[in-house]
């Protein structure tokens, strides 16, 4: 699957492999992502791309990778391109997982179809 594509939950599974949190398939039943809390044991949801809380530390730890991406993804002007600017996270988050497992990742779910 190409990365510059993938959208949610498929992204945010592949974000928190990134982060080596170690992602499961939640039973809500929409294919939604959690990550077990270190702290309580528990699955707790996993949406950095929605949730600024979860994306904001990744963000401030990878900016100057994330923006490399950009600018080989979309050029220089990316900030300013409506496509981005209609969702930032989900486009910062696929940058965040090229950076990670670069342009391609395996299909997830297993039935998935690749690009």
């Amino acid at each position: 699957m190409k990365v510059n594509r993938l959208e949610v939950p498929v992204l945010n599974f592949w974000v928190a492999k990134s982060q080596g949190l170690g992602p499961i398939v939640d039973g809500r039943g929409d294919g939604s992502v959690s990550v077990v809390n270190g702290a309580s044991g528990s699955p707790e949801p996993y949406q950095p791309t929605t949730d600024w809380s979860q994306a904001g530390p990744i963000l401030a730890d990878h900016w100057y990778d994330l923006e490399t991406v950009m600018l080989e993804w979309l050029g220089p002007s990316w900030s300013h391109m409506k496509e981005f600017r209609e969702n930032p996270l989900l486009w910062l988050m696929r940058a965040f997982v090229a950076v990670n497992f670069g342009d391609e990742v395996e299909a997830w779910p297993p039935d998935a179809e690749s690009d």
